[in-house]
């Protein structure tokens, strides 16, 4: 059931991550593979300059959804789908030892999104649930028997809540990894 509800978000979530895609010109698979840098077409939105920062734009505390490192799997996504969002940071909660009246810090230590939960080879590369129930049964006890620190992406990279919007987008643009085809 969390396993379905999860893929339901993948539209939004690859509309998020995909920035681009290839033209199919007749040329066959082999081709467009070795070609596919040529054929990339990026598709925006026209915008008018904005003079945003990212505070402007952003969720806060006590309105963001936060995870632990050692948050459950089948928690998390219960949370992302209650919340209605596609993805979460993973924090640390350090207290003063000195001082434990103070409120506790949190430290960013990760982020989790909705494909951070789809069943992977070591190489990254993702797996597709097979036909049989049996196949799928046992992938979902896996991922769902995780922790989130098992599968978030640790040390992400991040701008200040006072940079401006343009930035942030340049910031993302400039650090996207692909490996296998999947954004990391």
């Amino acid at each position: 059931m969390l396993i379905s509800k999860l893929f339901s978000l993948l539209p939004l979530l690859a509309l998020q991550r995909c920035s681009s895609f290839s033209i199919n010109n007749g040329a066959s698979h082999q081709q467009q593979h070795q070609h596919q840098h040529q054929q990339r077409v990026f598709v925006s939105t026209p915008s008018r300059p904005t003079n945003k920062i990212v505070s402007d734009l952003m969720t806060s505390l006590p309105h963001l959804l936060v995870l632990t490192p050692h948050t459950p799997v089948d928690e998390a996504i219960s949370a992302l789908l209650q919340a209605g969002v596609s993805g979460a940071p993973v924090v640390e909660r350090l207290r003063d030892a000195e001082h434990p009246e103070r409120k506790a810090t949190l430290r960013l230590v990760g982020f989790v999104s909705s494909f951070d939960f789809l069943p992977r080879e070591e190489s990254g590369t993702l797996v597709m649930l097979g036909d049989a129930d049996n196949e799928d049964s046992e992938t979902a006890r896996r991922i769902l028997g995780g922790e989130v620190r098992d599968i978030m992406t640790r040390d992400p990279i991040t701008v200040t809540t006072n940079d401006p919007m343009k930035v942030a987008a340049e910031t993302m643009a400039m650090h996207r990894r692909v490996n296998s085809g999947t954004l990391r």
